[in-house]
């Protein structure tokens, strides 16, 4: 028996894989799509395979290997929060400074103990 070969779509499917992928290419798949999308064709034809085109340009921006859905789904397989920074350029350790704790002055000595004897009165009834 002879062993099938892959299909064309197979084998685009896997040098898609394999390949790196370039600093936006989700971005300029979608303006192709958008543009696609949006231009006037005069003939029916040309405008349904203008919309088919520009709608699958559009999914592949979205669904590919560096589109938003993917970043989405790689981070709820990589962290358990399942939250993804699509927006941030640089991780939230960098982007978020917290500062020490400071010190209480005896000026704000009155204030803080105000604020726990509040607390403790509101917890004990």
């Amino acid at each position: 028996m002879k062993d099938a070969e892959p299909s064309l779509i197979d084998r685009v499917v896997a040098f898609d894989a394999r390949r790196d992928s370039l600093p936006g290419e989700h971005w300029l798949a979608f303006g192709l799509g958008a543009y696609l999308l949006l231009r006037h064709r005069r003939s029916t034809a040309g405008r349904l395979v203008s919309i088919a085109a520009g709608a699958l340009f559009v999914v592949r921006a979205l669904t590919g290997r560096d589109g938003p859905l993917a970043a989405l789904d790689r981070r709820a397989h990589d962290d358990d929060t399942g939250f993804a920074e699509i927006a941030a350029p640089w991780p939230y350790d960098r982007r978020v400074r917290v500062s020490p704790p400071r010190r209480v002055r005896r000026s704000d000595r009155s204030i803080v103990g105000a604020v726990s004897s509040a607390r403790s009165l509101s917890s004990s009834s």
